[in-house]
C-alpha cells in the first residue's frame, strides 16, 4: 500500500504540469473538461520508467520534469495572454516561423507579469519534486501496473485499431490529437503533423500537375500582350489607411492616385492566417468547400493555361525554398524570386526589395503574356521593424486613448508607420504598371487584417480567430489599370459603382479570372466582385473545419460596435 501511494505522488508531480493550465481553461469557461481528463489519461505513461527504475525514480523523475516543464510553458503563457487553448492551429503557426519572426513574435507579446508567474510557478514544481518518495518493491503486482500504465494512455489508439478496425493512419492520428491536451506532446506531436504536412505539400505539387485542367477555357483578349499583377500584402487593416477615412494620413501616395483606383471599402479575409486565406483566395475552396484547392486548378494553373509565363515575387521569410507550405504556391510559378532567405537580415528585409525584380520582368518584352504574383511583409508584426527610420513619421503622434499605455502606443504608432512605409512600397508597384509598355492590370488586397487596439471595449493585439475582431478580418482591395489596359476594359468606370459591395476574398479567383479577361465551362461570374452578374451573399468567417464556429461578418460587426 506504501508503494502504490508513493507512487501517486509521482502521477501528481508529472500531472502538475498540465493540470494547471486545463484547470484555468475550465474555470475560465474556455473550454469543457475533456483536456483535463485526457492530461490524466496521457500522464499514466510516465509512471513507466519510475516503475522500471525504482532505485533512480526521483533523478528519472526530475528529468522528465524539466521535459515536462519546458512544454508547459508555451500553453500557460498563451493562455495568459490570449485567454485561449494552445490550439493545433497555433502550433502550425509558429513552426511556420523562423527563428528570427518567432522572436519578433516573444518581443512584440511578453509582458513583465509573465516573469513572477514562471517563477512561482517553476518553484511549486521544485518543491515538489523535493517532496518525493523512494520507491522500492518486489511485488509481481508491479508489473501489472506498468501494463495499465502503458494501456491508458493509448487507450484510444487500441479501441480504434484493434477493436474498430480503423486504418493505422486514422488510429494514429485520433491518438495523438487526444494527447496534445497535456504536456510536453502539444509541442512534441504538434512538430510531428507539422512534418507530415511538409511531406503532404511535396505530394500536393505532384498531384497539382496532374490535374485536369479547366474546360473551354477562352481569352476575351486573345493573343493580344498583356501583364496582370497580384499584390499579395500582409497584417494590414484597410480601416488604418488614410484613403480609406483614417484620420491619420497613413497613405498619402495612394491618396493622390485616388481618381485611377478601384477602391472596394467592404472586403474581408474568410481567416486571419495567412496559409489558411491564401489556400482558398488562390484556389475554388471556400468557407464550406476547404478542400477543393487539392482537386480543382487553382489561379496559377489556370493563367498558365492560358498562356501566361508565372512569376512568384516575395519578402516572405523562407530559410529555404522548400521548407513552408506558403513555398508550395511559390513553386507551381514558371519562375520565383525569394529575396528573405537570410536569417540574420529578416527583420530589416524591407518590401522595397521587391521593386527591382518585377521592375526586371516588367521589362522583358521578349515574354508576351505575364502573370506575377507580389507577395509583401506588409505590416507584419513586429512592426517597427517593417518602415525604413525615414518613414517613422507618427512616432511623436499622441494617441488619443487613455487606454493605451505608453508601450501600446508605441505599438499604435508603429502599425502606422508600417501602413505608411507600405504605401510607399504599392504606390512604387502601381507606378511600374502604369509605365508599364503593355496592357498591364494590378490587383492588391491584403491576406487578412490585424487588430492593434483598435477594438474600444477590449484592449487587444494580433490576431485570434477564436477570439475575433473586424479589424482582423477589414482588408483593402484595390484595382489599377494603365491607360493601355483600360482600353480593352470598356465600362472601366463603371466598375467604380460595384466598390461598395460585401465580398470575402476567398473568392478572389473568380475576381482575378474576371479581370484577365478569361472565361471556362465552370466559371461563375456571380462570384466576380467586379460582374454585373455580382450576387451578394452572406460574408463567412472562421475555421471551416468546425462549421458550426462559422459566423457573418456583419455579426462581428455588431459585436464591435
Amino acid at each position: 500500500m506504501t508503494t502504490f501511494f508513493n507512487t501517486l505522488k509521482y502521477f501528481f508531480f508529472f500531472f502538475y504540469f498540465s493540470a494547471i493550465y486545463n484547470l484555468l481553461c475550465i474555470i475560465f469557461n474556455v473550454t469543457g473538461s475533456i483536456g483535463l481528463r485526457e492530461s490524466i489519461y496521457a500522464t499514466f505513461l510516465w509512471l513507466v520508467p519510475i516503475l522500471l527504475f525504482q532505485k533512480h525514480a526521483k533523478k528519472i523523475a526530475a528529468y522528465i520534469g524539466i521535459f515536462l516543464w519546458l512544454g508547459s510553458l508555451f500553453s500557460l503563457n498563451y493562455f495568459f495572454l490570449y485567454g485561449q487553448e494552445f490550439s493545433q492551429s497555433v502550433i502550425f503557426i509558429i513552426f511556420e516561423s523562423n527563428f528570427v519572426e518567432s522572436f519578433e513574435f516573444l518581443q512584440t507579446y511578453f509582458q513583465w507579469w509573465i516573469i513572477p508567474f514562471i517563477v512561482i510557478y517553476s518553484f511549486l514544481s521544485y518543491y515538489f519534486w523535493k517532496k518525493l518518495p523512494k520507491i522500492e518493491t518486489s511485488s509481481k503486482a508491479i508489473y501489472l501496473f506498468i501494463v495499465f500504465s502503458l494501456l491508458v494512455p493509448f487507450h484510444k489508439f487500441l479501441e480504434l485499431y484493434y477493436v474498430e478496425k480503423k486504418p493505422y493512419e486514422e488510429a494514429s492520428y485520433k491518438q495523438m490529437a487526444r494527447m496534445q491536451a497535456s504536456s510536453p506532446w502539444n509541442i512534441v506531436l504538434g512538430y510531428v503533423n507539422y512534418k507530415n504536412d511538409l511531406k503532404q505539400m511535396e505530394k500536393l505539387l505532384e498531384k497539382n500537375s496532374t490535374l485536369k485542367p479547366v474546360e473551354n477555357l477562352k481569352d476575351n483578349y486573345k493573343d493580344e500582350a498583356s501583364t496582370l499583377i497580384l499584390v499579395l500584402g500582409e497584417s494590414t487593416n484597410r480601416n488604418r489607411m488614410g484613403i480609406y477615412g483614417y484620420k491619420r494620413n497613413t497613405t498619402p501616395n495612394l491618396n493622390r492616385l485616388k481618381d485611377d483606383l478601384i477602391l472596394f471599402d467592404n472586403v474581408y479575409s474568410p481567416r486571419p492566417y495567412t496559409i489558411e486565406v491564401l489556400q482558398q483566395a488562390l484556389s475554388f475552396a471556400d468557407e464550406k468547400n476547404p478542400n477543393l484547392y487539392l482537386n480543382k486548378p487553382n489561379l496559377i494553373n489556370i493563367m498558365k493555361q492560358a498562356g501566361y509565363s508565372t512569376y512568384w515575387i516575395t519578402n516572405q521569410q523562407t530559410q529555404t525554398k522548400r521548407n513552408t507550405m506558403l513555398t508550395t504556391f511559390s513553386k507551381m510559378c514558371d519562375n520565383q524570386v525569394y529575396l528573405n532567405n537570410n536569417q540574420k537580415q529578416n527583420s530589416n528585409s524591407y518590401d522595397e526589395v521587391v521593386l527591382d525584380p518585377l521592375e526586371n520582368v516588367l521589362a522583358n518584352t521578349s515574354v508576351k503574356k505575364k502573370f506575377i504574383v507580389v507577395h509583401l511583409l506588409g505590416t507584419h508584426n513586429k512592426y517597427e521593424y517593417r518602415y525604413p527610420k525615414d518613414f517613422a513619421v507618427f512616432d511623436n503622434f499622441k494617441v488619443d486613448d487613455n487606454r493605451l499605455s505608453e508601450k501600446e502606443k508605441r505599438y499604435y504608432n508603429d502599425y502606422d508607420n508600417a501602413v505608411f512605409y507600405n504605401d510607399y512600397v504599392i504606390s512604387k508597384i502601381i507606378a511600374d504598371a502604369k509605365n508599364s509598355k503593355k496592357p498591364t492590370a494590378l490587383l492588391y488586397l491584403s491576406d487578412h487584417g490585424e487588430e492593434v487596439f483598435d477594438n474600444k471595449k477590449v484592449k487587444k493585439l494580433g490576431r485570434n480567430e477564436d477570439s475575433p475582431t473586424l479589424s482582423m478580418y477589414s482588408i483593402p482591395f484595390i484595382i489599377y489599370e494603365n491607360t493601355d489596359f483600360k482600353k480593352k476594359i470598356k465600362d472601366f468606370t463603371s466598375l467604380k459603382k460595384y466598390t461598395n459591395r460585401e465580398y470575402s476574398s476567398s473568392d478572389l479567383i473568380y475576381t482575378f479570372i474576371d479581370l484577365a479577361g478569361l472565361n471556362f465551362k465552370e466559371f461563375d461570374s456571380s462570384r466576380s466582385v467586379i460582374n454585373k452578374n455580382f450576387l451578394e451573399k452572406p460574408v463567412l468567417i472562421g475555421n471551416p473545419s468546425n462549421k458550426n464556429k462559422l459566423r457573418d461578418i456583419n455579426a462581428l460587426k455588431v459585436v464591435n460596435m
